[in-house]
Protein backbone atom coordinates (compact mmCIF):
# COMPACT_ATOMS: atom_id res chain seq x y z
CA UNK A 1 0.00 0.00 0.00
CA UNK A 2 2.64 2.70 1.03
CA UNK A 3 4.64 1.50 -2.16
CA UNK A 4 1.05 2.31 -4.45
CA UNK A 5 0.78 5.37 -2.38
CA UNK A 6 4.46 6.58 -3.09
CA UNK A 7 4.18 5.75 -6.77
CA UNK A 8 1.44 7.85 -7.10
CA UNK A 9 2.51 10.68 -5.40
CA UNK A 10 5.48 10.52 -8.02
CA UNK A 11 3.31 10.50 -10.87
CA UNK A 12 0.96 13.07 -9.60
CA UNK A 13 4.13 15.37 -10.21
CA UNK A 14 6.31 14.02 -12.70
CA UNK A 15 6.10 16.02 -16.26
CA UNK A 16 6.31 13.82 -19.24
CA UNK A 17 9.33 13.68 -21.11
CA UNK A 18 7.95 15.91 -24.01
CA UNK A 19 4.22 17.34 -24.51
CA UNK A 20 3.41 17.96 -28.27
CA UNK A 21 2.83 21.93 -28.21
CA UNK A 22 -1.11 22.65 -30.19
CA UNK A 23 -1.16 25.25 -32.75
CA UNK A 24 -2.45 27.67 -30.48
CA UNK A 25 0.85 26.97 -28.06
CA UNK A 26 3.25 27.21 -31.43
CA UNK A 27 1.47 30.34 -32.26
CA UNK A 28 1.73 32.32 -29.08
CA UNK A 29 5.68 30.69 -28.75
CA UNK A 30 6.34 32.22 -31.98
CA UNK A 31 4.60 35.91 -31.67
CA UNK A 32 6.32 35.92 -27.91
CA UNK A 33 9.55 35.23 -29.04
CA UNK A 34 9.50 37.06 -32.11
CA UNK A 35 8.70 40.08 -30.58
CA UNK A 36 11.35 39.47 -27.28
CA UNK A 37 13.87 38.99 -30.16
CA UNK A 38 13.49 42.45 -31.39
CA UNK A 39 12.50 44.21 -28.29
CA UNK A 40 15.95 43.12 -27.53
CA UNK A 41 17.77 43.60 -30.52
CA UNK A 42 15.66 47.38 -31.06
CA UNK A 43 17.15 48.34 -27.61
CA UNK A 44 20.96 47.44 -28.98
CA UNK A 45 20.59 49.45 -32.65
CA UNK A 46 21.87 52.74 -31.37
CA UNK A 47 25.53 52.21 -29.89
CA UNK A 48 26.27 50.83 -33.50
CA UNK A 49 25.13 54.45 -34.93
CA UNK A 50 27.11 56.39 -32.49
CA UNK A 51 29.90 57.50 -34.84
CA UNK A 52 27.54 58.04 -37.72
CA UNK A 53 25.44 60.24 -36.10
CA UNK A 54 28.48 61.88 -34.57
CA UNK A 55 29.64 62.93 -37.86
CA UNK A 56 25.90 63.73 -39.31
CA UNK A 57 25.29 66.24 -36.56
CA UNK A 58 28.72 67.42 -35.87
CA UNK A 59 28.44 66.33 -31.95
CA UNK A 60 31.03 64.74 -29.58
CA UNK A 61 30.31 61.07 -29.48
CA UNK A 62 29.84 61.29 -25.75
CA UNK A 63 27.31 63.66 -26.46
CA UNK A 64 25.68 61.19 -28.90
CA UNK A 65 26.09 58.45 -26.32
CA UNK A 66 24.10 60.76 -23.98
CA UNK A 67 21.36 60.80 -26.27
CA UNK A 68 20.02 57.17 -25.48
CA UNK A 69 19.88 57.79 -21.79
CA UNK A 70 16.34 58.95 -21.84
CA UNK A 71 15.61 56.05 -24.00
CA UNK A 72 17.59 53.27 -21.55
CA UNK A 73 15.63 55.15 -18.75
CA UNK A 74 12.17 54.38 -19.95
CA UNK A 75 12.88 50.87 -21.27
CA UNK A 76 14.08 50.17 -17.06
CA UNK A 77 11.56 51.90 -15.65
CA UNK A 78 8.55 51.41 -17.23
CA UNK A 79 8.17 47.49 -17.39
CA UNK A 80 5.66 47.93 -13.90
CA UNK A 81 3.09 50.50 -15.56
CA UNK A 82 2.97 48.06 -18.60
CA UNK A 83 2.43 45.18 -16.41
CA UNK A 84 0.00 47.17 -14.39
CA UNK A 85 -2.17 47.63 -18.26
CA UNK A 86 -1.33 44.41 -19.41
CA UNK A 87 -3.35 42.55 -16.50
CA UNK A 88 -6.23 44.94 -16.71
CA UNK A 89 -6.32 45.67 -20.31
CA UNK A 90 -5.03 42.97 -21.97
CA UNK A 91 -0.79 41.28 -22.14
CA UNK A 92 -1.56 40.77 -26.20
CA UNK A 93 -2.54 44.19 -27.06
CA UNK A 94 -0.06 45.77 -24.60
CA UNK A 95 2.54 43.81 -26.10
CA UNK A 96 1.81 44.52 -29.70
CA UNK A 97 1.25 48.37 -28.76
CA UNK A 98 4.58 48.43 -27.17
CA UNK A 99 6.17 47.13 -30.39
CA UNK A 100 4.12 49.68 -32.87
CA UNK A 101 5.16 52.27 -29.87
CA UNK A 102 8.80 51.46 -30.87
CA UNK A 103 8.69 51.06 -34.62
CA UNK A 104 7.23 54.53 -34.60
CA UNK A 105 9.63 55.77 -32.57
CA UNK A 106 12.45 54.51 -34.85
CA UNK A 107 10.22 55.78 -37.69
CA UNK A 108 10.24 59.40 -36.14
CA UNK A 109 14.03 59.08 -35.31
CA UNK A 110 14.80 58.38 -38.96
CA UNK A 111 13.47 61.71 -40.07
CA UNK A 112 14.63 64.02 -37.61
CA UNK A 113 16.32 66.54 -38.03
CA UNK A 114 18.02 67.67 -34.87
CA UNK A 115 19.35 66.74 -31.34
CA UNK A 116 16.41 67.37 -29.68
CA UNK A 117 14.17 65.56 -32.33
CA UNK A 118 16.08 62.50 -32.37
CA UNK A 119 16.33 62.28 -28.25
CA UNK A 120 12.54 62.88 -27.53
CA UNK A 121 11.96 59.86 -30.87
CA UNK A 122 14.41 57.28 -29.45
CA UNK A 123 12.71 57.62 -25.92
CA UNK A 124 9.55 56.29 -27.82
CA UNK A 125 11.65 53.12 -28.84
CA UNK A 126 12.61 53.02 -24.69
CA UNK A 127 8.61 53.62 -24.05
CA UNK A 128 7.56 50.92 -26.61
CA UNK A 129 10.53 48.17 -25.50
CA UNK A 130 9.61 48.03 -22.11
CA UNK A 131 6.24 46.75 -22.37
CA UNK A 132 7.49 43.11 -23.38
CA UNK A 133 8.89 41.46 -20.39
CA UNK A 134 5.61 41.89 -18.23
CA UNK A 135 3.41 41.19 -20.78
CA UNK A 136 4.81 38.72 -23.13
CA UNK A 137 6.25 36.76 -20.48
CA UNK A 138 2.82 36.69 -18.83
CA UNK A 139 1.23 35.08 -21.99
CA UNK A 140 3.92 32.42 -21.66
CA UNK A 141 3.44 31.37 -18.25
CA UNK A 142 -0.38 31.38 -18.50
CA UNK A 143 -0.94 29.68 -21.78
CA UNK A 144 1.66 26.93 -22.60
CA UNK A 145 1.56 23.55 -20.80
CA UNK A 146 5.30 22.98 -20.89
CA UNK A 147 6.06 26.05 -19.25
CA UNK A 148 9.59 25.31 -18.47
CA UNK A 149 10.61 24.33 -22.06
CA UNK A 150 8.77 27.77 -23.84
CA UNK A 151 10.69 30.36 -21.11
CA UNK A 152 13.88 28.58 -22.35
CA UNK A 153 13.18 28.92 -26.02
CA UNK A 154 11.94 32.61 -25.88
CA UNK A 155 14.73 33.13 -23.85
CA UNK A 156 17.22 31.80 -26.35
CA UNK A 157 15.87 34.11 -29.02
CA UNK A 158 15.75 37.29 -26.58
CA UNK A 159 19.85 36.66 -25.84
CA UNK A 160 19.91 36.00 -30.40
CA UNK A 161 18.30 39.38 -30.40
CA UNK A 162 21.51 40.69 -28.09
CA UNK A 163 23.88 39.10 -29.90
CA UNK A 164 22.87 39.69 -33.41
CA UNK A 165 21.73 43.37 -32.59
CA UNK A 166 25.63 45.26 -33.34
CA UNK A 167 26.41 42.86 -36.07
CA UNK A 168 23.21 43.39 -38.08
CA UNK A 169 22.72 47.49 -37.08
CA UNK A 170 26.48 47.38 -38.78
CA UNK A 171 25.85 46.07 -41.63
CA UNK A 172 22.48 47.60 -42.66
CA UNK A 173 23.89 51.13 -41.31
CA UNK A 174 27.29 51.09 -43.12
CA UNK A 175 25.31 49.77 -46.54
CA UNK A 176 22.29 52.49 -45.81
CA UNK A 177 23.18 55.15 -43.63
CA UNK A 178 21.47 55.64 -40.08
CA UNK A 179 18.47 57.60 -40.71
CA UNK A 180 17.55 54.96 -43.33
CA UNK A 181 18.39 51.71 -41.46
CA UNK A 182 16.08 53.41 -38.94
CA UNK A 183 13.55 53.69 -41.50
CA UNK A 184 13.60 50.28 -42.22
CA UNK A 185 13.78 48.75 -38.83
CA UNK A 186 10.85 51.01 -37.93
CA UNK A 187 8.57 48.93 -40.57
CA UNK A 188 9.61 45.34 -38.80
CA UNK A 189 8.33 46.65 -35.32
CA UNK A 190 5.36 48.00 -36.75
CA UNK A 191 4.35 44.74 -38.52
CA UNK A 192 5.13 42.38 -35.83
CA UNK A 193 3.10 44.76 -33.62
CA UNK A 194 -0.21 44.54 -35.75
CA UNK A 195 0.51 40.46 -35.96
CA UNK A 196 0.49 40.44 -31.97
CA UNK A 197 -2.75 41.37 -32.51
CA UNK A 198 -3.88 39.91 -35.62
CA UNK A 199 -2.35 36.27 -35.11
CA UNK A 200 -5.04 33.77 -33.98
CA UNK A 201 -4.00 32.48 -30.55
CA UNK A 202 -5.58 32.49 -27.17
CA UNK A 203 -4.56 32.38 -23.59
CA UNK A 204 -7.05 32.19 -20.58
CA UNK A 205 -7.34 33.92 -17.12
CA UNK A 206 -6.29 31.03 -15.45
CA UNK A 207 -2.82 29.03 -15.82
CA UNK A 208 -2.31 26.21 -18.11
CA UNK A 209 0.43 24.75 -15.86
CA UNK A 210 0.39 24.09 -11.73
CA UNK A 211 2.05 22.52 -9.49
CA UNK A 212 2.80 25.20 -6.39
CA UNK A 213 1.29 23.66 -3.44
CA UNK A 214 1.69 26.87 -0.97
CA UNK A 215 -1.57 28.83 -0.25
CA UNK A 216 -1.80 32.67 -1.74
CA UNK A 217 -0.29 34.03 2.30
CA UNK A 218 2.85 31.88 1.60
CA UNK A 219 3.28 32.48 -2.13
CA UNK A 220 3.58 36.62 -1.36
CA UNK A 221 6.34 35.48 1.40
CA UNK A 222 7.97 33.60 -0.89
CA UNK A 223 7.61 35.98 -3.66
CA UNK A 224 9.34 38.59 -1.88
CA UNK A 225 12.39 36.41 -0.68
CA UNK A 226 12.56 35.90 -4.42
CA UNK A 227 12.27 39.61 -5.25
CA UNK A 228 15.25 39.83 -2.79
CA UNK A 229 17.38 37.00 -4.70
CA UNK A 230 16.96 38.87 -7.87
CA UNK A 231 18.38 42.24 -6.68
CA UNK A 232 21.59 40.05 -6.70
CA UNK A 233 20.68 38.43 -10.10
CA UNK A 234 20.29 41.83 -11.50
CA UNK A 235 23.33 43.06 -9.83
CA UNK A 236 25.44 40.15 -11.07
CA UNK A 237 23.92 40.15 -14.48
CA UNK A 238 24.70 43.46 -15.46
CA UNK A 239 27.85 43.27 -13.73
CA UNK A 240 29.59 40.72 -15.55
CA UNK A 241 27.89 41.90 -18.92
CA UNK A 242 29.89 45.23 -18.47
CA UNK A 243 33.11 43.47 -17.61
CA UNK A 244 33.48 40.37 -19.50
CA UNK A 245 34.83 41.70 -22.61
CA UNK A 246 37.37 44.16 -20.79
CA UNK A 247 38.61 40.57 -19.06
CA UNK A 248 39.13 39.19 -21.77
CA UNK A 249 41.04 41.96 -23.56
CA UNK A 250 43.15 42.02 -20.09
CA UNK A 251 44.03 38.19 -19.92
CA UNK A 252 44.41 37.35 -23.18
CA UNK A 253 46.92 39.62 -24.70
CA UNK A 254 48.71 36.56 -26.24
CA UNK A 255 45.73 35.50 -28.28
CA UNK A 256 45.55 39.20 -29.68
CA UNK A 257 49.29 38.97 -30.40
CA UNK A 258 49.14 35.90 -31.89
CA UNK A 259 45.72 37.39 -34.47
CA UNK A 260 48.49 40.40 -35.22
CA UNK A 261 51.16 38.05 -36.11
CA UNK A 262 48.73 35.83 -38.42
CA UNK A 263 46.93 39.28 -39.69
CA UNK A 264 49.82 41.62 -40.30
CA UNK A 265 49.50 45.39 -40.87
CA UNK A 266 45.81 44.80 -41.58
CA UNK A 267 45.01 44.25 -37.63
CA UNK A 268 47.30 46.05 -35.26
CA UNK A 269 48.38 44.53 -32.06
CA UNK A 270 45.67 46.75 -29.60
CA UNK A 271 42.90 46.19 -31.83
CA UNK A 272 43.29 42.94 -32.74
CA UNK A 273 43.29 42.50 -28.70
CA UNK A 274 39.95 43.96 -28.75
CA UNK A 275 38.89 41.62 -31.82
CA UNK A 276 39.76 38.51 -29.98
CA UNK A 277 38.16 39.58 -26.87
CA UNK A 278 34.78 40.27 -28.80
CA UNK A 279 34.86 36.79 -30.33
CA UNK A 280 35.96 34.96 -27.33
CA UNK A 281 33.08 36.79 -25.46
CA UNK A 282 30.29 35.81 -28.25
CA UNK A 283 31.30 32.91 -27.75
CA UNK A 284 30.89 32.22 -24.61
CA UNK A 285 26.98 34.25 -24.68
CA UNK A 286 26.62 31.24 -26.92
CA UNK A 287 26.90 28.84 -24.41
CA UNK A 288 24.64 30.78 -22.29
CA UNK A 289 22.28 30.73 -24.78
CA UNK A 290 22.61 26.95 -24.99
CA UNK A 291 22.04 27.34 -21.10
CA UNK A 292 18.63 28.64 -21.65
CA UNK A 293 17.12 25.10 -23.46
CA UNK A 294 18.81 23.14 -20.46
CA UNK A 295 17.58 25.52 -17.62
CA UNK A 296 13.95 25.48 -19.30
CA UNK A 297 14.16 21.31 -19.37
CA UNK A 298 15.55 21.32 -15.30
CA UNK A 299 12.53 23.53 -14.96
CA UNK A 300 9.60 21.07 -15.89
CA UNK A 301 11.36 18.11 -14.56
CA UNK A 302 12.38 19.56 -11.04
CA UNK A 303 11.71 21.47 -8.05
CA UNK A 304 12.39 25.27 -9.36
CA UNK A 305 13.72 25.90 -5.81
CA UNK A 306 16.05 23.52 -5.75
CA UNK A 307 16.91 24.05 -9.28
CA UNK A 308 17.18 27.54 -8.60
CA UNK A 309 19.47 27.42 -6.01
CA UNK A 310 21.50 24.75 -7.97
CA UNK A 311 22.12 26.72 -10.66
CA UNK A 312 23.68 29.48 -8.48
CA UNK A 313 25.70 27.27 -6.28
CA UNK A 314 27.45 25.90 -9.38
CA UNK A 315 28.00 28.85 -11.06
CA UNK A 316 29.65 30.27 -7.71
CA UNK A 317 32.97 27.93 -8.29
CA UNK A 318 33.60 28.92 -11.63
CA UNK A 319 33.14 32.86 -11.17
CA UNK A 320 35.13 33.11 -8.12
CA UNK A 321 38.03 31.12 -9.79
CA UNK A 322 38.38 33.39 -12.85
CA UNK A 323 41.07 35.65 -10.38
CA UNK A 324 42.95 32.57 -10.37
CA UNK A 325 43.28 30.97 -13.90
CA UNK A 326 45.59 32.37 -16.60
CA UNK A 327 45.31 31.37 -20.41
CA UNK A 328 42.99 29.11 -22.63
CA UNK A 329 41.90 27.74 -19.71
CA UNK A 330 39.63 31.04 -18.48
CA UNK A 331 37.26 30.48 -22.04
CA UNK A 332 35.91 27.23 -20.95
CA UNK A 333 35.55 28.24 -17.27
CA UNK A 334 33.44 31.34 -18.10
CA UNK A 335 31.52 29.18 -20.84
CA UNK A 336 30.61 26.98 -18.26
CA UNK A 337 29.42 30.48 -15.48
CA UNK A 338 27.35 31.47 -18.65
CA UNK A 339 25.18 28.06 -18.84
CA UNK A 340 24.83 28.11 -15.28
CA UNK A 341 24.05 32.21 -14.91
CA UNK A 342 22.11 32.65 -18.38
CA UNK A 343 20.50 29.01 -18.15
CA UNK A 344 18.84 29.68 -14.77
CA UNK A 345 16.26 32.09 -16.28
CA UNK A 346 13.75 29.68 -17.49
CA UNK A 347 13.32 28.54 -13.76
CA UNK A 348 13.66 32.13 -12.08
CA UNK A 349 10.39 33.01 -14.58
CA UNK A 350 8.91 29.53 -13.72
CA UNK A 351 9.22 30.41 -10.06
CA UNK A 352 7.60 34.44 -10.62
CA UNK A 353 4.61 32.44 -12.04
CA UNK A 354 4.55 29.32 -9.69
CA UNK A 355 4.26 32.11 -6.62
CA UNK A 356 1.96 34.92 -8.24
CA UNK A 357 -1.54 35.05 -9.09
CA UNK A 358 -2.43 34.91 -12.81
CA UNK A 359 -4.53 38.18 -12.59
CA UNK A 360 -1.28 40.51 -11.28
CA UNK A 361 1.06 38.53 -13.71
CA UNK A 362 2.10 40.98 -15.62
CA UNK A 363 2.47 43.00 -12.61
CA UNK A 364 4.82 40.36 -11.20
CA UNK A 365 6.87 40.37 -14.36
CA UNK A 366 7.31 44.04 -14.02
CA UNK A 367 8.35 43.90 -10.41
CA UNK A 368 11.39 41.55 -11.89
CA UNK A 369 12.32 43.38 -14.61
CA UNK A 370 12.61 46.61 -12.61
CA UNK A 371 14.77 44.71 -10.28
CA UNK A 372 16.55 43.45 -13.06
CA UNK A 373 17.45 46.88 -14.90
CA UNK A 374 17.40 49.21 -11.43
CA UNK A 375 19.65 47.41 -10.05
CA UNK A 376 22.30 46.88 -13.11
CA UNK A 377 22.59 50.77 -13.25
CA UNK A 378 23.75 50.69 -9.57
CA UNK A 379 26.19 47.58 -10.75
CA UNK A 380 27.66 49.55 -13.54
CA UNK A 381 28.67 52.28 -10.94
CA UNK A 382 30.10 49.84 -8.27
CA UNK A 383 31.98 47.88 -10.95
CA UNK A 384 33.43 50.72 -12.51
CA UNK A 385 34.92 51.57 -8.30
CA UNK A 386 36.29 48.17 -7.87
CA UNK A 387 38.33 48.23 -11.39
CA UNK A 388 39.34 51.44 -10.61
CA UNK A 389 40.18 51.10 -7.02
CA UNK A 390 41.48 46.94 -7.35
CA UNK A 391 41.74 45.93 -10.63
CA UNK A 392 39.98 43.25 -12.50
CA UNK A 393 40.09 40.63 -9.76
CA UNK A 394 38.48 43.04 -7.25
CA UNK A 395 35.42 43.07 -10.04
CA UNK A 396 35.46 39.56 -9.58
CA UNK A 397 35.41 39.00 -6.25
CA UNK A 398 32.81 42.00 -6.03
CA UNK A 399 30.68 39.60 -8.28
CA UNK A 400 30.99 36.83 -6.16
CA UNK A 401 29.57 38.14 -3.28
CA UNK A 402 26.47 39.16 -5.23
CA UNK A 403 26.61 35.55 -6.40
CA UNK A 404 27.20 34.67 -2.49
CA UNK A 405 24.05 36.92 -1.19
CA UNK A 406 21.69 35.59 -4.08
CA UNK A 407 22.82 31.84 -3.28
CA UNK A 408 21.34 32.92 0.30
CA UNK A 409 18.56 34.19 -0.06
CA UNK A 410 17.67 31.31 -2.69
CA UNK A 411 18.39 28.91 0.37
CA UNK A 412 16.03 31.42 2.27
CA UNK A 413 13.52 30.66 -0.29
CA UNK A 414 14.07 26.89 -0.23
CA UNK A 415 13.64 26.63 3.58
CA UNK A 416 11.00 28.93 4.11
CA UNK A 417 8.75 26.74 1.87
CA UNK A 418 10.14 23.14 3.30
CA UNK A 419 7.43 20.73 3.04
CA UNK A 420 5.78 21.97 -0.38
CA UNK A 421 6.26 21.23 -3.86
CA UNK A 422 6.95 23.93 -6.20
CA UNK A 423 7.45 22.16 -9.33
CA UNK A 424 5.33 21.63 -13.12
CA UNK A 425 2.89 19.03 -13.32
CA UNK A 426 -0.48 18.49 -15.01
Amino acid sequence: MDRTRKISQKSRFQVPRSIPMNSNEKRLLIITSSVHYLTHFFILVFPVMVMPISRDLRLEPAAVIAISFPMYLCYGLLAIPWGYLSDRIGARVMMGTGMVIAGIGFLTAGLSESFQQLTLCLSLVGVGCSAYHPSGLALLSKGIRLRGKAMGINGLWGNFGIASAPLVAGIFTYAMGWKSTLLFFSLSGILLGVACLAVPFSVGKEDLQQGSSVNSRQAMTLFLILCAAMLFSGLLYRGYTIILPTFFESKLVGLGALLSHVLGDVCAAPEADTLMATLITSGVYLVGMVGQLFGGRVADRFDLRKAYLTFFACALPLLFSLQFVEGLLLIPLAGLFMLFSLGIQPVENSLVAMLTPPQWRSVSYGIKFTFLFGAGSLAIHLVSYSESHYGLNGVIILLSFFLTMLIAMATVLLLASRGKNVRHHH
